[in-house]
């Protein structure tokens, strides 16, 4: 064997004269094939002023010197031309592009072509150096992630995974400012999702939870909305907030509540007895109606006409304490010839009578009778 396998290049023979030219000529293609940057790979025409040592790759269709040398290396050379046939698997630089191709056996073809499969890589930097406590790391201002479509091979899904190894590790997105980690988003330490953010890197505040049992979300630093995320009740509820961090549900047509002034129970309550009926609102606002019939005569002269003795009409429900100069009460009969006067006696009652310019023997009588006040 007079070369060698891969390269071709000569071998000095035992007792050959002029070796130093077998050596020079290994050389040469050494020269030629190491590390090989080549100048072009689109001219078909050899360049007129080439200068010693340049290097081409000939494309197809070539003319003159570099006729039927598709795919060769073109090396200048004392003033000629010389063809070196590349081997599969040959690298060039291709300088006028700045981007490396690779001899497939059959063309030069680009290098990023042939890499349809990179695997077990310990590190990858883009455009920033990637290290043992950041095996991959990118130094870029934006990222695209798109679905393969369909019509391409895939299923136009996108699903992102991230996988930790037991509950108690994290896998989270770290969100951070000038290095400070202002915000993180995942699951942090359990399995449940949560989101928590920090001013200053170190301590931290959980802003809202998410059970990966129930579902339920939880927000520990917001107590009213945390109350009511755990809230259950009946239809027609509602969510009272204490102002300390705690909520319950009540009925909104139920019995009214205070404490303080402060509302503590439903918002309207609805009442009746054989004293008529009533309602009670939660800001303390009280009406009560009550439709009356008592059979009276209007024989008692007052005020140039006639009045029926006086009528007792207790509430059916009780006011305020203190407050009988601060009910309203009002009364109307049944007919256009007389009128009903009242006035509250105490905040359990009020008298009322009839009026009307002459007087009348005794037969029923209806009024409709009407208190508005407080009861707080």
């Amino acid at each position: 064997m007079e070369e060698t396998s891969n390269l071709n290049l000569p071998y000095i023979m035992p007792s050959q004269a002029q070796k130093h030219v077998t050596h020079n000529e290994a050389l040469v293609l050494l020269d030629a094939i190491v590390q090989l940057a080549v100048k072009a790979r689109d001219l078909t025409d050899p360049p007129e002023s080439p200068a010693d040592g340049e290097r081409y790759l000939v494309p197809s269709s070539a003319t003159g010197a570099w006729a039927s040398w598709e795919n060769a290396i073109a090396l200048r050379l004392d003033g000629g031309w010389r063809r070196i046939d590349p081997c599969t698997g040959w690298i060039a630089w291709v300088r006028d592009e700045d981007t490396f191709v690779v001899f497939d056996g059959e063309e030069w073809v680009d290098l990023g072509e042939t890499l349809g499969s990179i695997q077990y890589l310990e590190k990858l930097g883009l455009g920033t150096a990637a290290d043992n406590g950041n095996p991959f790391a990118a130094k870029l201002n934006k990222a695209l992630w798109t679905a393969l479509a369909s019509s391409e091979g895939g299923d136009g899904d996108l699903r992102y995974t991230l996988n930790k190894e037991a509950s108690g590790n994290v896998l989270s997105l770290l969100m951070q400012s000038g290095w400070t980690g202002l915000a993180e988003f995942g699951l942090v330490g359990d399995d449940d999702l949560s989101c928590r953010v920090s001013d200053d890197g170190e301590a931290w505040r959980e802003g809202f939870r998410v059970d990966h049992v129930t579902g339920q979300m939880s927000f520990p630093n917001t107590p009213a909305v945390d109350a009511l995320s755990s809230l259950t009740g009946a239809a027609g509820s509602f969510a009272r907030y204490d102002g300390a961090g705690e909520a319950t549900m009540q009925p909104i047509v139920g019995t009214v509540s205070q404490s303080g002034g402060v509302p503590t129970g439903a918002i309207v309550e609805r009442g009746s007895n054989g004293n008529g009926t009533y309602i009670r609102f939660a800001d303390g606002t009280q009406i009560c109606h009550h439709r009356a019939a008592p059979t009276i005569a209007i024989d008692i002269a007052f005020g140039g006409g006639y009045r029926s003795a006086p009528q007792t009409w207790t509430f059916p429900a009780t006011f305020a304490t203190g407050s009988t100069n601060e009910i309203i009460v009002q009364g109307s009969a049944a007919a256009v010839s007389h009128s009903v006067q009242a006035v509250a006696s105490s905040e359990t009652a009020a008298v009322w009578y009839h009026m009307q310019p002459a007087s009348a023997s005794a037969e029923e009588r209806p009024a409709t009778l009407l208190a508005i006040g407080r009861w707080f």
